[in-house]
């Protein structure tokens, strides 16, 4: 493990679920600080993930792990609703804390941790997504005034995560995160709110105009379909719409966004980014690549901050933004609308001779 500056900090990791292997990738990787507990209800688990990593300290209780590792930071990737008591049991023992998303399930929840908890510790929230390369890459193409003047913006995430698989008819998404069954929110708040993210890290604080969504699966109930329209306060419409039921698209598929401006505009799709207009770039990205390295990139900055004690981009107070931009969303669209077939218009289109 390599180091930056004159103390290796100490890490301590709760939960050690699907998402936990980025984590433990990432801190294998990180610069300045080592993971020496790893902690997990199920202690065969928590075991697997320590052997795999080779982590000495195996806990099935965060309690015993706090009291016993003289830890300097927490990393919490526990389920949302539980995120709020780790955070204070970290603050109690004033270990710093790196929390994922969200914070909190409501933004009334994270306004009132962010309040309890005050400078007794520094929280940061591990929402990635605005890490990922080719976002860095068209912050920097706003930053430079490359697109002129921004006049619209568009951002969509398709899936098929939420359709049944061919091989056994099993729910994709339900098969990697089983308490999705149960929620009564769904995409926006466990999908969309990283795009919420990007869009606030783009082109800074939003309004809802409006939202709706919709229920297509029958094995959840909240929603799996949603469609929001965003405003700056300089008045710049950005749209944002996501599905988990869209055949044909991958389970994983990444984003799609367009970004339209006088000088320049923006596409990304497949993880090829194109700069086009008065100047013309291409990049294209391996998007596992991208996956990865933006877990290592939150996580590293998580470090060097504490470290050297400068802001996260991604604060707790940061991420009372989004919060608030999803709480919106749900009030206005209210309950999701249950999907089934489509009335086709009245009159069909009608046979053209020679087309």
């Amino acid at each position: 493990m390599k180091t930056s500056g004159n103390k290796l900090l100490r890490v301590g990791v709760l939960g050690c679920g699907m998402i936990s292997a980025d984590h433990f990738t990432a801190w294998a990787r990180c610069q300045g600080a080592q993971v020496v507990a790893v902690c997990d209800p199920m202690i065969d688990r928590a075991r697997a993930r320590a052997g795999q990593f080779d982590i000495r300290a195996a806990y099935d209780s965060p309690g015993a792990m706090i009291a016993a590792e003289s830890l300097d930071l927490i990393d919490i990737i526990t389920p949302r609703e539980t995120h709020a008591a780790m955070v204070r049991l970290a603050a109690r023992d004033g270990i710093h804390a790196l929390c994922e998303k969200p914070l909190c399930p409501t933004y009334a929840e994270a306004q009132a941790l962010v309040e309890e908890v005050g400078g007794r510790i520094r929280v940061m929230v591990n929402e990635n997504w605005r890490y990922r390369a080719y976002f860095r890459q068209i912050a920097e193409w706003l930053q430079a005034g490359k697109l002129g003047t921004v006049t619209l913006a568009r951002l969509a995430l398709w899936r098929s995560s939420m359709l049944p698989r061919a091989e056994d008819g099993r729910v994709h998404a339900l098969t990697r995160q089983a308490f999705l069954a149960r929620e009564a929110r769904v995409l926006i708040a466990e999908s969309l709110i990283h795009e919420i993210d990007v869009v606030r890290a783009l082109f800074g604080e939003v309004e809802v105009l409006a939202c709706s969504t919709g229920r297509a699966c029958g094995e959840i109930i909240g929603e799996d379909s949603a469609s929001l329209l965003l405003r700056t306060a300089d008045g710049l419409t950005v749209s944002l719409d996501g599905v988990m039921t869209a055949a044909g698209h991958e389970t994983r598929a990444p984003d799609r966004l367009e970004i339209a401006g006088t000088r320049c505009s923006v596409v990304l799709e497949g993880a090829v980014l194109k700069l086009i207009g008065a100047e013309q770039q291409t990049i294209v990205y391996d998007e596992a690549e991208v996956r990865q390295n933006c877990f290592n990139a939150s996580i590293q900055h998580f470090v060097d901050q504490v470290k050297g004690g400068g802001p996260f981009w991604t604060s707790a107070q940061d991420q009372l933004g989004s919060l608030r931009v999803m709480e919106e969303a749900y009030r206005l669209a209210g309950a999701p609308t249950l999907l089934g077939p489509t009335r086709l218009p009245p009159i069909a289109p009608p046979q053209i001779t020679g087309f």
